[in-house]
């Protein structure tokens, strides 16, 4: 067999084999439903997933928009951050109960080391950690000041709740609803101090700000009428108990005119 017969038997036997695997053209309509199911397709993938979220938490009730928000904030920190912040409130209260024998000192000593913890842990808590965490906090479903409020609360709550143990076994048999008033007092105007400064002076000027006047007040003895650190057996302890509070109150209702928070905590 010499080589054209070879190529005439090749082209015949593939010949064959293309036939048989030619497929018919397809009808006019389905050609269209072809056309359809390509357009479906595409709308489906051209769909923001942002826009399907909004949508989808639009749907929720206020109370699940509102534990979603204070979990996104609470796991945004991390377990580690707040067991240290646990572990260094409790060494700061062994070493204040061994080293000092009387209950109320003690109870001073107490009260200004804890602010100064309040006021770190606030600077910590709001720092600017990087940039991919600030575009997170920009782009969330969540305002950027609805969730620096709710890290705040979350904040305040939980030293508060570590504290609450703690300062009774400082006072020890001198525990009553006034002394420990006077411990929270001055914890909860620093930890105002500390969120506020930073929300409206960056976290770097925040931290500067909350020192200068925690340093000024620890200077102060608790003798003099405008030291923080008062104990309800000073007669100036109601009036500045309540300038405390009411002071803090007016610095978390300036909140109301940080409407276009940009990420000024940096």
């Amino acid at each position: 067999m010499n080589e054209d017969q070879e190529l005439t038997r090749l082209e015949k036997e593939w010949k064959t084999r293309f036939d048989r695997y030619t497929s018919p053209e397809p009808t006019r309509e389905q050609s269209f439903q072809l056309l359809a199911r390509i357009r479906e397709r595409e709308v489906t993938e051209l769909i923001d997933p942002r826009s399907q979220l909004e949508a989808i938490q639009a749907d929720q009730s206020t109370s699940s928009k509102v534990v979603n928000l204070f979990l996104s904030q609470w796991n945004m920190q991390g377990t580690r951050s707040w067991l240290l912040s646990g572990i260094v409130m409790l060494l700061l209260t062994v070493i204040i109960h061994v080293s000092v024998d009387n209950e109320m000192t003690g109870l001073l000593v107490w009260m200004k080391w804890m602010s100064l913890l309040m006021v770190v842990v606030m600077w910590y808590a709001f720092r600017s950690r990087n940039k991919g965490n600030d575009i997170i906090e920009m782009l969330s479903y969540y305002p950027l000041l609805h969730q620096m409020f709710a890290r705040f609360v979350i904040i305040i709550t939980f030293q508060v709740a570590i504290a609450l143990p703690l300062s009774f076994f400082i006072l020890g048999q001198e525990s009553s609803v006034l002394n420990v008033l006077a411990a929270f007092a001055p914890l909860f105007f620093f930890g105002v101090v500390g969120f506020i400064s930073a929300i409206w002076f960056g976290s770097r000027g925040g931290i500067m700000i909350a020192l200068f006047i925690w340093f000024s007040q620890f200077l102060l003895d608790q003798g003099r009428a405008f030291s923080l650190f008062q104990l309800p057996e000073h007669e100036q302890w109601v009036g500045m108990s309540l300038g405390l509070f009411g002071l803090s109150y007016l610095m978390l209702s300036s909140l109301l005119f940080k409407k276009g928070l940009k990420r000024d905590v940096a």
